[in-house]
């Protein structure tokens, strides 16, 4: 089953991280600054993410094909790759609801988000007994079963997110989730081991282990004793109030008294025009589970089993092999009853925190390098990645990332994003490992001798796989066409007549000068639009005696010999009105400098 829904489920969203033309990069990065103005995510396939890893061994390590063209299995080289404790962790989430929308220098954004979270951890002797049994290499050894456990949660994130913009500068964001929980398996305590003796072959036991769940369907040991979870299948009224009946499913996707808050942080800052710095933690967080909730608890336990004191007494009655097996069965049982407890308390578990740190280049608009460290704590260990991608832009048309990332001991990871703008339509698909993609026709693609690149696939430890479709608008225009018309918003030099540069007519104009100045005729021109000033007619009669005429000349004739106090103008240049030049702060993508 872990196996078969590992190819349905694709870890880490590494890809999205470089992808910033995508509204849902905010969900790893909470202080980028998306592109548009209005984003609408359509239910459910706005974004469907899945991702699976597994650190003990790839399919190629599994299988082999023989000369003949037959898959064979390969369980010793299988084994050789592994390390003492392995994880397998699977993953998948889908946004049932998106919407984002940008305000001056804020982006605000509400989400809600159904998530899966899997991981197994299982130490390299428990496939060494499953395969060889304890006959062979761990005769005379203790076969190790520490930190054999299961982790699984099923929740629902709320979550209000807000991004702030500070001169384009630097910006930081947070995300504020509350969580309710569906279903969950963690596993606290895990320590067991077998020990054969090689003389004498007595089995000796020692274990301790302490799990949880919640919202689970009970388990019983030989119908008496109850194991896993809490929900009785065979009592009505419990499967109605537990939301597991068909006409009470609200009680389920609504009702169950699991609770828990959740915090996303990040920031990013230009230490230039070409360097840009970035970080974000994520699922700072935990879920309270109070509903169906079952603890099954077995204390330090040791027991040796060293056979049967007087065998011939039993075979001489005429018992089977059979008989022995229910003897040591029933013996060992007995032993474990005692140390045994459970119970029904209520209990907290951790989100599975993630960080991202990124040191970006920007060549210029359209291209981007990065590299960035990414780390997870899985079953209370922080796993570590490294990776390095290149990020190009076509206009807001087209955005695209490849990657190479290194991670869960494998070094086979090639990444490719894509994301296409149909107007207000978004397509977008991403995969941190398009190498994954082989493992799905292994006939070809784990043949040693296959000459082709699909030889790498052998060597796939990771899959992933993200993609989705948005309704965005209010996308800036491009650059170009931005700046023409800041442009034609500015008002034109003002043009004279009868300068260097004038023409031919107004030359001509020049040659009657009245009073010692030469008369000059002036247009100001705004656009394409001639505005002329209107000129004064000192000829003009008026009605009235000829004193008073005179007397009105003497005022209104102005002496251009006469020289007048002016206030002296400082401004060099032409005359051109003030428009403040700005940018506007809607632009494309938040990983360019607005200096750029």
């Amino acid at each position: 089953m872990i196996f078969v829904a590992g190819k349905i489920l694709a870890q880490q969203d590494f890809i999205l991280y470089h992808m910033p033309s995508i509204p849902q990069i905010t969900q790893v990065d909470p202080a980028s600054f998306p592109d548009s103005k209005l984003d609408i995510g359509l239910p459910i396939v706005s974004s469907v993410y899945g991702s699976a890893f597994n650190t003990g061994f790839s399919m190629g390590d599994l299988f082999y094909q023989n000369a003949n063209g037959i898959m064979m299995p390969d369980v010793d080289n299988a084994i050789a790759k592994m390390k003492p404790n392995n994880f397998l962790v699977l993953n998948a989430s889908t946004d049932l609801f998106f919407f984002g929308f940008k305000k001056g220098n804020n982006f605000y954004s509400f989400n809600v988000t159904e998530k899966l979270d899997f991981t197994f951890n299982y130490p390299k002797d428990l496939i060494i007994m499953a395969m060889e049994g304890n006959g062979n290499n761990l005769l005379g050894k203790r076969a190790s079963f520490d930190g054999l456990g299961f982790d699984f949660t099923h929740w629902r994130e709320y979550a209000v997110h807000w991004v702030h913009d500070v001169d384009h500068k630097f910006s930081y964001g947070a995300r504020l989730k509350y969580l309710y929980g569906m279903e969950n398996f963690t596993t606290d305590v895990s320590y067991m081991g077998i020990t054969t003796d090689q003389n004498t072959h007595a089995l000796t036991f020692d274990m301790n282990f302490d799990f949880r769940t919640a919202g689970l369907p009970l388990v019983m040991i030989d119908d008496s004793i109850p194991c896993i979870g809490a929900i009785d299948l065979n009592d009505t009224a419990m499967m109605q109030q537990a939301g597991l009946d068909a006409n009470f499913m609200s009680n389920y996707l609504f009702g169950r008294n699991n609770n828990g808050l959740g915090l996303d942080l990040g920031f990013n800052y230009h230490v230039s025009d070409k360097l840009l710095l970035e970080a974000s933690v994520l699922d700072l967080g935990f879920i309270s589970w109070n509903n169906y909730t079952a603890n099954s608890q077995l204390s330090a336990w040791d027991y040796t089993y060293d056979g049967i004191d007087n065998p011939i007494t039993v075979f001489g009655q005429g018992t089977s092999v059979e008989y022995l097996k229910n003897i040591l069965e029933d013996s060992v049982e007995a032993s474990l009853y005692d140390n045994y407890q459970y119970s029904n308390p209520s209990y907290t578990t951790s989100l599975r925190t993630k960080i991202y740190a990124s040191m970006e280049y920007i060549v210029d608009h359209n291209n981007f390098v990065s590299l960035t460290l990414y780390s997870s704590f899985v079953r209370k260990r922080w796993r570590r990645g490294l990776g390095v991608a290149y990020n190009y832009h076509l206009g807001h048309f087209l955005s695209a990332t490849a990657s190479y990332s290194i991670y869960n001991r494998s070094y086979s990871n090639v990444g490719l994003g894509v994301s296409l703008n149909l107007g207000p339509v978004e397509l977008y698909c991403l995969t941190d490992n398009v190498l994954a993609w082989g493992t799905l026709n292994p006939s070809q693609n784990l043949n040693a001798d296959a000459q082709s690149i699909n030889v790498d696939t052998r060597r796939v430890k990771n899959g992933q796989i993200h993609f989705g479709m948005n309704l965005t608008f209010g996308r800036p225009k491009k650059e170009k066409a931005a700046q023409d018309a800041e442009e034609e918003d500015r008002a034109a030099p003002v043009k004279t007549e009868g300068s260097d540069d004038s023409s031919g007519a107004g030359e001509k104009e020049n040659d009657n000068p009245k009073n010692g100045v030469q008369g000059v005729q002036r247009k100001t021109v705004y656009g394409d639009k001639e505005v002329k000033p209107k000129r004064t007619d000192y000829n003009e009669g008026s009605k009235g005696t000829k004193e008073e005429k005179a007397d009105k000349k003497s005022k209104k004739k102005t002496n251009y010999n006469k020289e007048t106090k002016k206030k002296e103008n400082k401004r060099k240049g032409p005359l051109v009105p003030k428009v403040e030049e700005t940018q506007s702060k809607d632009r494309t993508y938040r990983k360019v400098s607005k200096k750029i």
